[in-house]
């Protein structure tokens, strides 16, 4: 209890000897390590909770919270993202045995409804469970691309007929949500089609629907014609079509703008390229006849001779014409003389040389081609005859064509830099404010500490001091060593020192106090 006592005290009177700005900072410095320590020991006590699963299905959120309840283990539901969530050292473990027993599901059934099949089941009931199988094996398939949130299928299998043309096709259709945010292109989208197909039997690609919860019809993406054209045949520019023209103009700007940068230097070049591009689709067919070029006629395909030839007696041909002469009877000359008759006709039919051919001209040709180039010419250093190689070089790197009707510009000008010097300028004074932040911070720190320090290096000093003079049986420390070490005089008081001294001093000088002691009472009386 002394002891107590004798350390109340000696703090009262260290506290009493403190400035106020040196309290005021123990006591901050206190209260920073009480809230560290409430902080520390709130936190490794908080078991940290993480998420077993998310955005589950009713059903799988049921199946898996009675497995837990079960098992008595600790988990806690987060409505707003339809997740369980569990203590983060017992996650996996319970992950793995919830896989054996086939959890989640995703809030369909696969080809575990054979698990449990009923005695007596009509053949109706069983192709009811086998293409509700199929649909749930697929919807979980679709289900693990990281676009989609969840899907559902629907798939209708025609019962089986004797003739192939009473027979019906397949036919499936698909609905997806899709994640915030995400998008499918027409990759992903013939992928999914595509796996619908080959897992039903008779299902043609052509006869799976696939939509979105926004009600747009994915499927139409994965046809070419729909894809380059609008479906309603307009001559319209389709998103596509224009980011195709798009890649295009960013290749040749990219190109020319790296070209120019090797010279002048980095951001001292602006390129701007508008391509447009011919999606006209074309066929050209064409025949043409021409002769051999050797020798400057067809081929022979057939040939055709005839000779006639006459030798004896007989009138003469070269008779008048007439019926008096030509017909029999009415011959008037009846005298005979020798005549000959030669006649040769030869005919030559040939094969006219055809050329026949089909010319089919492939959308995204090149139609026109416009190109502005800017160039800083900071110090004015580029005249008219380096513009004019320039745009020599710009042309052959972009497949400039004047007969195309390509137009390009290539002009020099200073560039302005106001706004990368007030960004500059910006950045260096939030450099340096964060600079000075710091600095204080650090400062602040650094007096925290040197304050601490200073405390806890005159209590160990003072404590020694206390060792010593109890060591020393309570020896009164003299005015020197109150000098010198002026934390004895804070721990043992000012009036514990001067009592001792005084006990001291009469113990030494009796007669000295006997003859003070007189003059008080001789000046009282």
């Amino acid at each position: 209890m002394d002891n107590f006592k004798r350390w109340a005290a000696s703090f009262l009177n260290f506290w009493s000897s403190l400035k106020l700005w040196q309290r005021i900072s123990i006591i901050l410095a206190v209260f920073a390590v009480i809230g560290g320590l409430i902080a520390l020991i709130f936190m490794t006590g908080n078991t940290n909770y993480e998420p077993l699963y998310a955005g589950l299905e009713v059903e799988d959120q049921a199946a898996i919270v009675d497995y837990l309840k079960e098992n008595n283990l600790p988990y806690r539901l987060d409505p707003s993202a339809s997740a369980i969530l569990m203590p983060g050292n017992a996650i996996y473990e319970t992950r793995l045995t919830l896989a054996q027993m086939g959890l989640p599901k995703g809030g369909t059934t696969g080809f575990e409804i054979f698990d449990d099949s009923k005695m007596g089941m009509s053949e109706f009931q069983q192709r009811i469970a086998y293409t509700r199988a199929i649909e749930g094996e697929l919807a979980r398939t679709i289900s693990q691309m990281s676009q989609i949130e969840n899907a559902r299928v629907s798939v209708v299998i025609p019962e089986q007929r004797l003739f192939l043309e009473q027979q019906k096709p397949s036919t499936a259709s698909v609905l997806l949500r899709l994640r915030q945010g995400a998008t499918l292109g027409p990759v992903q989208i013939k992928s999914i089609v595509h796996l619908v197909a080959h897992s039903v039997d008779g299902l043609e690609p052509d006869a799976v629907t696939v939509v979105d919860t926004n009600g747009r019809i994915l499927s139409d993406m994965i046809s070419d014609s729909m894809i380059m054209y609008n479906p309603d045949g307009s001559n319209a520019v389709t998103s596509v079509q224009r980011e195709l023209e798009r890649q295009h103009e960013r290749e040749l700007e990219n190109k020319v703008r790296i070209m120019l940068e090797q010279v002048f230097g980095p951001g001292t070049a602006v390129v701007r390229v508008r391509i447009d591009l011919d999606f006209d689709k074309k066929t050209n067919s064409y025949v043409e006849y021409s002769p051999n070029p050797e020798t400057g006629t067809g081929v022979p395909r057939s040939n055709q001779r005839q000779e006639e030839s006459y030798t004896g007696q007989g009138n003469p041909v070269n008779g008048n014409p007439g019926t008096t002469t030509n017909i029999p009877g009415y011959a008037i000359n009846t005298n005979t003389v020798e005549s000959e008759y030669n006649r040769s006709d030869s005919t030559t039919n040939y094969e006219i040389t055809t050329r026949k051919g089909d010319q089919i001209v492939t959308p995204g040709g090149v139609r026109r081609l416009s190109a502005s180039v800017l160039i800083d010419d900071k110090y004015n250093e580029i005249t008219e005859e380096r513009l004019e190689s320039l745009e020599a070089v710009i042309s052959s790197a972009i497949g400039f064509n004047k007969d195309r009707g390509d137009s390009l510009v290539v002009r020099a000008m200073r560039f302005s830099t106001a706004f990368a010097d007030s960004m500059a300028e910006e950045l260096r004074q939030e450099r340096m404010w964060r600079i000075i932040y710091g600095s204080v911070a650090a400062l602040f720190v650094l007096l925290i500490l040197g304050i601490a320090f200073y405390v806890w290096l005159r209590m160990k000093r003072a404590k020694l001091a206390i060792q010593e003079i109890e060591a020393e049986g309570k020896k009164v420390p003299t005015i020197q060593e109150m000098l010198t070490s002026p934390d004895l005089l804070a721990f043992q008081g000012e009036m514990a020192v001067l009592e001792e001294q005084l006990k001291a001093y009469a113990k030494s000088h009796p007669d000295e106090i006997a003859t003070l002691v007189n003059e008080w009472l001789s000046n009282d009386g």
